[in-house]
C-alpha cells in the first residue's frame, strides 16, 4: 500500500509547478508505519499526509490537524472505488483550496469539499483560546 500511495503523491507533486511544494516520505519511530507528505512552500495552503500503518490497512488521510482514518472513515464503504483513488480525490481537492476548518470555543471542525460530498471530522476538546471563526486555505497554484 506505501508503494501505491507514495506514486499517487510523487504524481500529484509533478503535476504542481517547480518549487510548489515538497514532497517528504518517512517512517514513524518504533515501526509505526511510513508517513507520505505533500507540503507546500505557502504557509497559506494546508499540507497533507497519508500514514499508513505496518501490517495493517489502516491509513490515516490528514490535513491540518484532522485526520480520516480509513476503511472506517470513508466515503466509500462499500469498495465503490479503492482508497486509492478516494484519497487521491480528497488530495486534489486540498490542492485546489476546498478545504477548510472552523474554530469554535471547545472544538474545531475541519471539511474537505470533493464535489457534492464533504468529509467532516471535529477535534474535541481545545482549550478555548482565539482566533476563532473560519480558516479558508490557499490553493496550491494560482487560478
Amino acid at each position: 500500500m506505501i508503494k501505491r500511495l507514495t506514486e499517487l503523491f510523487e504524481r500529484l507533486a509533478a503535476e504542481l509547478p517547480p518549487g510548489t511544494a515538497s514532497l517528504n516520505v518517512y517512517d514513524v519511530q518504533g515501526a509505526q508505519g511510513t508517513v507520505v507528505e505533500l507540503r507546500p512552500i505557502n504557509p497559506a495552503c494546508a499540507d497533507f499526509s497519508v500514514h499508513a500503518e505496518d501490517r495493517s490497512d489502516i491509513v490515516d488521510f490528514s490535513f491540518g490537524r484532522a485526520t480520516w482514518e480509513f476503511p472506517y472513515e470513508r466515503r466509500y464503504r462499500n469498495g465503490e472505488k479503492y482508497i486509492i483513488t478516494e484519497i487521491e480525490e480528497m488530495s486534489r481537492a486540498v490542492i485546489a483550496e476546498n478545504c477548510e476548518v472552523r474554530r469554535r470555543p471547545f472544538w474545531a471542525t475541519s471539511r474537505i469539499h470533493v464535489g457534492e460530498y464533504t468529509y467532516s471530522v471535529s477535534d474535541l476538546p481545545m482549550f478555548p483560546l482565539p482566533p476563532f471563526g473560519r480558516l479558508r486555505y490557499a490553493p496550491y497554484v494560482s487560478k
